[in-house]
């Protein structure tokens, strides 16, 4: 895919590592001289210095051939008016963006971008994870959130089998990691202390499942 990146802070300079290993084609902007220098320097990718909200700067990352755009920027202006160029203007068929503040996820949906992530609310979810011992909680799809925790000897699900177990509504067991083996979860496994259990379950649910994994 040809994918442009708005945004060569730490979080665009990760994503671009990242796609770069998977064989993408990668055009990031970045306004910042120094920072767009460093991944000139480092990656070999199209490097536009520029601010990703003007259309000449996304025309000349080559915008019109991009197949997602990702708005990653520290700057929620930056990125609102980069996303709604990439929608309304170039019809981009995947826009993903980047806000700092949690309140702005509905402007963006309203503006069609396909998947908004708030760094604030994923930081502040992680951290609650794992204060509840869960290592991580994910959001993706818009109205969906993957849980990875891990199961402690005080779970009320320790030596229950999977058939005894009734997940919440809008929540399935997707997969038990145990000694590095994936697990489908079926008719006569037991959960056992250590496993680690993938769910994925629908927004507004994810307190019932705690619930169930940790116990009230």
């Amino acid at each position: 895919m040809y994918i442009i990146v708005i945004g060569g802070g730490r979080i665009g300079e990760y994503l671009v590592n990242m796609l770069i290993e998977e064989g993408h084609d990668i055009a990031l902007i970045e306004k910042d001289p120094e920072k767009a220098n460093h991944m000139a320097e480092n990656y070999d990718i199209l490097v536009i210095k520029g601010d990703g909200g003007e259309a000449k700067y996304l025309e000349d990352a080559g915008i019109h051939k991009a197949d997602v755009l990702v708005a990653c920027t520290g700057s929620d202006q930056i990125n609102f008016v980069a996303c709604q160029l990439a929608k309304s203007t170039y019809n981009v068929p995947k826009v993903i963006a980047r806000t700092t503040n949690p309140s702005n996820k509905a402007l963006y949906e309203k503006l069609g971008v396909d998947v908004v992530v708030s760094t604030t609310e994923a930081s502040a979810k992680a951290i609650y994870a794992g204060i509840k011992g869960f290592s991580a909680v994910l959001t993706f799809g818009g109205d969906l959130e993957l849980i990875h925790a891990t199961i402690g000897k005080t779970s009320p699900l320790v030596n229950r089998n999977i058939e005894e177990i009734h997940m919440p509504w809008g929540s399935i067991l997707a997969a038990i990691l145990r000694q590095g083996e994936i697990i489908v979860p079926a008719e006569g496994v037991k959960i056992k202390e250590g496993d680690e259990v993938v769910i994925i379950n629908k927004k507004g649910v994810e307190t019932k499942v705690r619930e169930l994994i940790a116990g009230k």
